[in-house]
C-alpha cells in the first residue's frame, strides 16, 4: 500500500509542462507487479525495480525510425533502465504521425537507431494503446511507437540521363529521406525488359548518381528500382539516351553561347519538337516548341552559367549540355 502515494505523486508530475520525472538521489522501489504510471508510459515490472537518478521526459516529436518515423509521443530515460515485465504506451489518435494504429510496434533506442519489440502488441481498435510483455533484462534508454508496415514513401524527382565523360551515361536524380542504398539502377534495350546495371550509386545529401561506363550500341533505357525495408519494390518513370558516341541527332551552336543559340536537327521533324533549358536544379528556364530544323533560341534573359538542354523528338530524348557566358 505504500506505493500508492508515490505513484499518485508522479501522476501528479506527468502534468507539468516540461512532461519531465525525477526519481532523486534516495530514488523509489516498483514493486514486482505494480504499475507505474508517467503521462502515458506505462512500465510494470516482473521483479522487484529500483529507480535511482533517473530521469524520464516525454517529446512530442516523432523520431526517425527505420525508413519511417515513430508516434507523436517519444520518451527519453536518463540513464537507461535495465526492465524486466510489461511496457506500454497510451497515445491520442491525433498523435499515430500516419502510422497504422492496428499494426503498432512498441520501439527502445533513439532517433534513427530503435529496436521493435517482436512481442509488441497493439490495443483494440480505438484504445490506443500498444505494449510489449515478457521483457527479459532489456535496456529502455528511450520508447515510442511505429509502424514498420508503413515506411515513410521515398520522394524522388528530376531523374534524368545525360552524356558523361567519354562514352558513358550519366544518371541523376534528388531524393528525400533515403539512402544510396535504396536505389538499383536498371537498363534495357527495349524499354520493357530491365536488367540490373552493375553502377554504384553515389549520394550528396539528396542529390544522387550513377554512370553506366558501357552503354548499350544504340539506344539505353533507365529506370530505377527503389527498395524500402518491409515494402515491395516500387519502379521509377522510365528515361532514355542514344549511345554517346554514336552521331548526335541535333546540333547546338555556338556553345558556349552568348545572346542565343542554333539548334538543328539531323531531318526536318515530323513531330513538334519539345525542347527545355534547365538549370543546375531541374528547373526549366526557357521552352521552345519547334517544327522547323533549324531554330533559334532567345537566351538574353538567361545568367551565364552551365545549363541542360532536354530535346524530346518523339520517342527519343537527349539531353546536352550547354554553357551561357
Amino acid at each position: 500500500m505504500k506505493s500508492i502515494p508515490i505513484l499518485l505523486c508522479f501522476a501528479g508530475l506527468a502534468s507539468m509542462a516540461q512532461a519531465q520525472v525525477y526519481t532523486g538521489a534516495t530514488g523509489l522501489t516498483i514493486k514486482s507487479g505494480t504499475t507505474f504510471v508517467f503521462d502515458g508510459l506505462n512500465l510494470t515490472p516482473s521483479a522487484d525495480l529500483g529507480v535511482q537518478n533517473v530521469t524520464i521526459s516525454r517529446s512530442a516529436t516523432p523520431a526517425a525510425a527505420g525508413s519511417g518515423a515513430t508516434i507523436s509521443r517519444v520518451y527519453t530515460i536518463s540513464p537507461a533502465l535495465t526492465f524486466s515485465g510489461t511496457a506500454g504506451i497510451k497515445y491520442a489518435a491525433g498523435e499515430l504521425n500516419g502510422n497504422q494504429e492496428s499494426t503498432l510496434s512498441l520501439v527502445t533506442g533513439t532517433s534513427g537507431n530503435f529496436t521493435a519489440f517482436n512481442s509488441s502488441t497493439p490495443g483494440s481498435a480505438g484504445t490506443y494503446y500498444v505494449s510489449a510483455s515478457g521483457l527479459n533484462n532489456t535496456v529502455l534508454s528511450g520508447l515510442s511507437a511505429t509502424s514498420a508496415s508503413v515506411p515513410l514513401p521515398i520522394r524522388y524527382t528530376d531523374f534524368a540521363v545525360a552524356p558523361g565523360s567519354g562514352c558513358t551515361s550519366l544518371l541523376s536524380w534528388n531524393a528525400y529521406k533515403a539512402t544510396a542504398a535504396n536505389f538499383t539502377v536498371e537498363r534495357s534495350q527495349d524499354g520493357k525488359r530491365f536488367e540490373a546495371l552493375a553502377s554504384e550509386v553515389f549520394q550528396n545529401e539528396h542529390h544522387f548518381t550513377a554512370t553506366d561506363p558501357a552503354p548499350l550500341k544504340d539506344r539505353s533505357f533507365y529506370r530505377l528500382a527503389l527498395q524500402e525495408p518491409g515494402a515491395k519494390v516500387m519502379y521509377s518513370g522510365v528515361v532514355s539516351i542514344n549511345n554517346p558516341c554514336l552521331s548526335p541527332q541535333t546540333f547546338i551552336y555556338p556553345n558556349p553561347a552568348g545572346k542565343e543559340i542554333s539548334i538543328r536537327f539531323a531531318a526536318v521533324p515530323e513531330n513538334p519538337v519539345y525542347v527545355d533549358l534547365l538549370d543546375i536544379s531541374g528547373k526549366v528556364v526557357l521552352s521552345l516548341h519547334t517544327l522547323a530544323q533549324t531554330s533559334t533560341l532567345d537566351l538574353q534573359s538567361v545568367a551565364a552559367g552551365t545549363y541542360l538542354l532536354k530535346i524530346r523528338n518523339g520517342a527519343n530524348t537527349e539531353h546536352i549540355k550547354l554553357v551561357k557566358q
